[in-house]
């Protein structure tokens, strides 16, 4: 039985950073034998919007997304994989949602939050999100015009910090 990685955090925290990374990591273990997952996989909420478009961006329509995300992972996690999601998923339904459904399932679940500063967040606004949310041109934006629930994440994580260390405190925590 794999397990599930759940990453999420706003739009620039570093979350495909810290996830691609992860992925390289646990891949190493996975060559040296202590991971035990037949692989890992990684799923990140763009790419997974990008397959399935119907997805909007309004709460709803990213509580919808993240049920949808989390029952993918669980059917690859069945399969012996360990999947790693990147995405905004930072609502309580989310939470509470992806928690239920692994526990059901019998997969484990780690949810690690990355918390970044906002004046961060707008230094890598890669997609325009926050100036045009600011300026109006865009909405639906979360931690702007949507406000979104901070997680009792197994792992927070310092988005302003470094990576390698991110990803360290990560393997520390699920016992490599």
């Amino acid at each position: 039985m794999g397990q599930i990685i759940w990453i999420n955090g706003l739009a620039g925290a570093g979350k495909t950073t810290t996830a691609k990374a992860l992925v390289a990591r646990l891949k190493e273990l996975q060559k040296l034998g202590e991971l035990k997952d037949d692989g890992v996989i990684y799923t990140d909420g763009d790419e997974f919007r990008a397959i399935f478009k119907s997805i909007g961006y309004s709460k709803e329509a990213r509580i919808q997304g993240s049920k949808q995300r989390i029952a993918l992972s669980i059917a690859l996690a069945k399969q012996g994989f360990c999947v790693i999601d990147a995405a905004i998923t930072l609502f309580n339904e989310c939470y509470e949602n992806n928690r239920k459904m692994c526990k059901e399932a019998n997969i484990k679940y780690t949810e690690i939050f990355i918390d970044c500063p906002f004046e961060v967040l707008e230094s890598r606004d890669q997609k325009g999100l926050y100036s045009g949310a600011k300026n109006g041109t865009q909405k639906d934006v979360v931690g702007v015009d949507i406000a979104y629930d901070i997680p009792n994440a197994d792992v927070v994580l310092n988005g302003a910090g470094d990576v390698k260390q991110n990803i360290e405190q990560i393997v520390k925590y699920l016992g490599f």
